[in-house]
């Protein structure tokens, strides 16, 4: 007797939105991590030098001066930290964008939580400076929360399948 499934519904719109914007971020970080993982042995500031050169980008301006002393300055313990802090959270955020793509309740639970952590920076981060797309992220991600949270009271995830898909004694 095969696994007996209840019907499948439509992914909810909302949810399928961010989801999607986690799996890009994650997908992104993941890309951040490996490539500075991978940059931790090599002569940045050469680099940094030759990026500047092949987009004829002059480096006597004060900010890209201010940039390459920065980048100068760089310790491969440094990029190694910033290399595993960005595989982790990529981690982290693929973790919630699988979970909430498949609608499941810990997902919501986890993106709440994560999401909500980072709030009290991002309004001191205002209050310090005012810019457009710190009020855009702010607001984006106060949406995400109250929308979470509200679909976890009406009780609309949980999952695609119910416990019952398998038959009985098939570890269900």
């Amino acid at each position: 007797m095969g696994p007996v499934m209840t019907p499948a519904r439509r992914h909810q719109t909302g949810i399928v939105a961010i989801a999607a914007f986690k799996l890009v971020k994650g997908g992104l970080l993941l890309v951040v991590g490996f490539g500075l993982l991978e940059l931790m042995h090599a002569e940045i500031a050469a680099l940094f030098a030759l990026v500047l050169e092949t987009l004829h980008i002059n480096a006597d301006t004060r900010f890209v001066h201010a940039l390459v002393l920065k980048v100068d300055a760089l310790q491969p313990h440094s990029i190694l930290i910033a290399g595993l802090v960005s595989l982790g959270y990529a981690a982290l955020l693929l973790a919630e964008g699988i979970g909430l793509w498949m609608e499941v309740s810990w997902a919501a639970y986890l993106t709440v939580v994560s999401t909500s952590a980072l709030i009290p920076f991002e309004i001191y981060e205002l209050i310090e400076r005012t810019t457009v797309p710190r009020i855009v992220l702010l607001a984006v991600n106060l949406m995400i929360v109250v929308y979470l949270i509200k679909q976890l009271k009406q009780h609309r995830l949980g999952g695609r399948y119910r416990k019952s898909r398998w038959p009985i004694g098939a570890g269900g």
